[in-house]
């Protein structure tokens, strides 16, 4: 319980850290609206998702179902200098990688998941495929830290089926970088380039950045546990990323869809129906 609590905790200090930083550097307010709001909702997914998971089949359906609106999103997503990441429901256009991306990496780390994480290569392809390159780095790393950290608890260790999904996750990044590169549209203010707009806004600014993302960090490694650590390693991928190219930065820049995907994996990490079930 007091874990679940460090959990809920740090993730708000730091959503609190970046909307302050967009508060300090001049943001519109409805901006810092939309992502404490966002960052509500992904709570509540996350909570509503874990406990989904570990109901009969559960995990496969919200594995499947996630993993389905990725294809939808090459399919009938709105296409922006040449890039294939967003969907319009109505009035909103949101990024379904930076949601979905955690949930199913937290997916893959659970009891329920062990057996077939191999389909964690299933979403790795069809980000490349967007192409988006900073959640296709960031779910590969988050995939090599769950594997390597699953292969330190077992007496197995490193075993084929392990190396395997390593290897693959890494192959598909390869080969989906070599292909489409890099490729960022033209990068909006408060969204993009926030380490920038930190530096040339003063100290306070730059703290407040500094702080969201140590603060993010931390939460997700506060549970001590796989899905934790993958957590990690995707959001700290994915926010250096953001500092060396035109990509939406977690926590603190002004983007609703990563907000939900942060809020999505503080209620999963935050959730105690994992662990009473693991001991039962």
């Amino acid at each position: 319980m007091r874990q679940a609590g460090s959990v809920l905790a740090l993730g708000t200090l730091a959503l609190a850290a970046g909307l302050a930083f967009l508060w300090v550097v001049g943001a519109l307010p409805g901006m810092i609206t939309r992502n404490a709001a966002a960052y509500t909702l992904g709570i509540l997914l996350g909570f509503g998702a874990h406990w989904i998971a570990y109901v009969r089949h559960g995990a496969v359906i919200l594995f499947t179902a996630a993993s389905s609106v990725l294809a939808a999103v090459l399919l009938l997503g709105v296409e922006l200098d040449g890039v294939k990441r967003w969907i319009a429901l109505g009035p909103l256009t949101i990024q379904p990688a930076l949601i979905l991306g955690p949930l199913l990496l937290a997916l893959a780390a659970s009891r329920e998941g062990r057996h077939w994480r191999v389909a964690i290569l299933g979403p790795i392809l069809l980000v490349a495929l967007q192409p988006d390159a900073a959640t296709l780095l960031a779910l590969v790393a988050g995939t090599a830290a769950m594997i390597a950290n699953a292969a330190s608890r077992a007496r197995s260790g490193w075993s084929g089926r392990r190396i395997g999904i390593a290897a693959g996750a890494v192959v598909l990044a390869v080969l989906g970088l070599l292909v489409a590169g890099i490729q960022t549209p033209p990068p909006v203010a408060f969204v993009e380039g926030t380490v920038g707009i930190a530096g040339l806004s003063g100290p306070a600014a730059t703290m407040l950045h500094f702080a969201a993302i140590v603060l993010m960090i931390a939460a997700l490694l506060s549970q001590r546990d796989q899905a934790g650590i993958a957590l990690a390693a995707y959001f700290a991928t994915a926010a250096v990323a953001a500092i060396f190219w035109a990509f939406p930065m977690p926590v603190v820049g002004a983007g609703p869809s990563h907000a939900v995907g942060f809020g999505c994996a503080i209620g999963w990490l935050a959730s105690n129906r994992r662990r009473a079930l693991a001991t039962g």
